[in-house]
């Protein structure tokens, strides 16, 4: 009979091995969520800043220095930029008009709607219903027109 005595280094490494290879799955797992929490980050970051612009434009709409169907486009540090340029991110606006149910005047519905631009790295991104994403959509009111006439 052949009684050799085999040392155990032959178990050690396919332990150490079976080892390093339940760090790498640790690691790729964990690497791929830090790499989706900064993706929701930015996602949410640009969201805040086009909510906030959104906002300004539709002051800038009620005081009476935007028109319909202008198309208004940001820089990556949501700096407007000049007609025509386009940015990293853009806004649409489009205005409604109705009579108004009481008095003269009207009823002006401005929709506002921010996405990224033609500049903007994940420009092709998609929104969960399959339409390109939008980063945000407003709808502000105006009544213009006179007032209700008084019996005094």
């Amino acid at each position: 009979m052949n009684s050799r005595k085999r040392s155990g280094s032959g178990i050690f490494l396919m332990e150490m091995i079976m080892v390093c290879g339940f760090f790498l799955v640790c690691a790729v797992v964990c690497v791929r969520v830090f790499v989706r929490a900064d993706s929701m980050s930015r996602l949410a970051r640009e969201k805040n800043q086009a909510v906030l612009a959104a906002q300004s434009l539709g002051e800038l709409w009620k005081a009476g220095d935007l028109q319909s169907g202008e198309r208004i486009c940001f820089d990556e540090d949501w700096k407007r930029l000049e007609d025509g340029e386009e940015g990293w991110y853009a806004a649409v606006l489009s205005v409604e008009s109705e009579p108004a149910k009481t008095g003269a005047g009207s009823l002006e519905t401005l929709s506002v709607s921010i996405g990224r631009g033609d500049k903007h790295p994940r420009v092709r991104e998609m929104g969960t219903d399959g339409e390109p994403l939008v980063l945000t959509s407003l709808q502000i009111r105006n009544f213009t027109g006179r007032g209700l006439k008084s019996d005094g």
